[in-house]
């Protein structure tokens, strides 16, 4: 009697492991649908919000199923959502929170799919070099994978992309590499669209543009990807003078476009339709475009000027001084009587201050051991002064490894920090960097405080030394 309870004790428990682990086996087998089917058809039709929500719920089961890798992969797919939407701090957030995870995993697939997405963010946000760098390390990865496939393809898609300004043969040796691993409609336009413009070799970009449109698969209609197609194979019907045809696919890949919400790329396209309807002298449509390209670039230009790394010290101080200014509103005539006055003498102060910064430009240059020309120093004041997009990737250009030094450090600097940076290193005070970025004196202070604990400084380490040592 004994013996048979104990049987049926052994037998319960394991019908009992059994069911436990089949129950958990179809819960990863649901999160990873999730997590990569269900994220891919969402993210191709621009439905942010409801993609948004999927991953949130599927890093919620992943964290009670203790699931790393699904907490992971939901953080990268956040990550490029968040930098289509132009958000790249909360992108770089995601991002960093999926490396903490991958960095104790190590697993090829996450490791490719992490670099990947570095490698888009840093390009975007103009730092070519180091995207290139991510890059190499997301095809180190992808090649390691047992099943090469999209990633991998994508990944070289995506070198191809990044190389081709400075290197065109190479370019397009990668492009075929991607289109070898993963034979898309979306692989194949690329090379099409390479040899419109690289090549002028109308047949081979016909075949290939050709081919991509048999390629599209009852999956892709509608999708970003049938939209990019449509607009290079628009491009082809141009250049071929079939300028009617060329105008009605624009217009299709316009509609996926708004439909998917890429609207940044839209103002090109309303543009393209402009002129195919310009040269069939069709004024009043090519008028029509006109004025939506520029409405729209205008819509894109106020949207993109809006900070995004503004940091909540900074928001608090702002918050602050609207209080203050409010307590003080009661000697707001006085105020008036002065304003001209203290403008004229605030703008005079600056113009000696910038003066004097272009004085001593010779001065640096040499301090600075030959790092750079006083050319170049006197092109990257002026980009600074204006508070230029481009002065962080200029620097970048003349000296390659600055940045990636100071991210080997700290991965997650955001590109206003790598801003900072470079004006330390180039030599610049705490004054003409608050003249530069219209922020007070005390704000650059609290900004290299807040750098010197990202980049783990002493305090007894002067910035500038810190900085020229790289």
């Amino acid at each position: 009697m004994n013996r048979t309870s104990n049987h049926r004790v052994f037998l319960l428990i394991f019908v009992t492991i059994f069911l436990f682990s089949c129950s958990k086996k179809n819960d990863i087998n649901g999160i990873n649908n999730a997590l990569l089917k269900k994220n891919e058809k969402l993210r191709l039709e621009g439905k942010d919000k409801e993609l948004i929500a999927l991953n949130i719920e599927a890093i919620k089961q992943s964290k009670e199923s203790g699931y790393k890798k699904g907490e992971a992969l939901g953080y990268i797919n956040l990550a490029n959502m968040y930098a289509t939407m132009g958000k790249y701090k909360v992108s770089q957030n995601y991002l960093k929170s999926a490396s903490d995870i991958i960095n104790r995993l190590n697993d090829n697939f996450l490791y490719a799919k992490l670099y990947h997405e570095y490698g888009q963010l840093n390009y975007v946000t103009g730092l070519e070099n180091t995207a290139l760098s991510y890059n190499a390390k997301a095809i180190y990865y992808g090649e390691k994978l047992s099943e090469r496939g999209w990633l991998l393809g994508n990944s070289y898609e995506q070198r191809a992309d990044f190389i081709l300004p400075i290197n065109k043969d190479s370019a397009l040796i990668y492009y075929h590499k991607g289109f070898r691993i993963d034979p898309s409609a979306l692989n194949c336009s690329l090379i099409g669209n390479y040899h419109l413009w690289q090549t002028q070799n109308i047949d081979s970009a016909t075949f290939y543009t050709t081919k991509a449109l048999n390629l599209l698969k009852t999956s892709e209609h509608g999708t970003v990807r049938e939209g990019t197609v449509y607009s290079y194979y628009a491009d082809l019907l141009s250049e071929k003078k079939e300028y009617e045809k060329a105008a009605e696919f624009y217009k299709k890949a316009a509609d996926i476009l708004i439909k998917t919400k890429r609207v940044n790329k839209l103002p090109f396209i309303y543009q393209k339709i402009a002129l195919n309807y310009q040269k069939l002298d069709n004024k009043e449509m090519e008028q029509m475009y006109s004025s939506k390209a520029e409405q729209v670039d205008k819509a894109l230009k106020l949207s993109g000027n809006e900070a995004i790394d503004l940091s909540l010290h900074e928001i608090i101080e702002k918050e602050n001084e609207n209080s203050i200014n409010m307590i003080f509103i009661s000697i707001g005539i006085i105020v008036l009587i002065l304003g001209a006055s203290i403008f004229l003498y605030l703008k005079n102060r600056k113009q000696k201050s910038e003066n004097k910064t272009l004085q001593r430009s010779n001065t640096e240059v040499t301090e600075m051991k030959g790092r750079i020309s006083k050319e170049d120093f006197t092109e990257l004041l002026e980009l600074a002064k204006s508070n230029d997009l481009n002065f962080v990737k200029r620097v970048e250009e003349l000296n390659p490894n600055l940045f990636q030094n100071i991210l080997n450090i700290n991965p997650q600097l955001t590109k206003s920090e790598l801003s900072l940076c470079a004006m330390i290193w180039l030599g610049f005070s705490s004054k003409d960097i608050a003249d530069f970025t219209y922020i007070q004196h005390r704000s650059v202070q609290t900004k290299k405080g807040r750098l010197r604990k990202k980049l783990n400084i002493p305090s007894e380490t002067d910035l500038y030394s810190f900085f020229s040592s790289l």
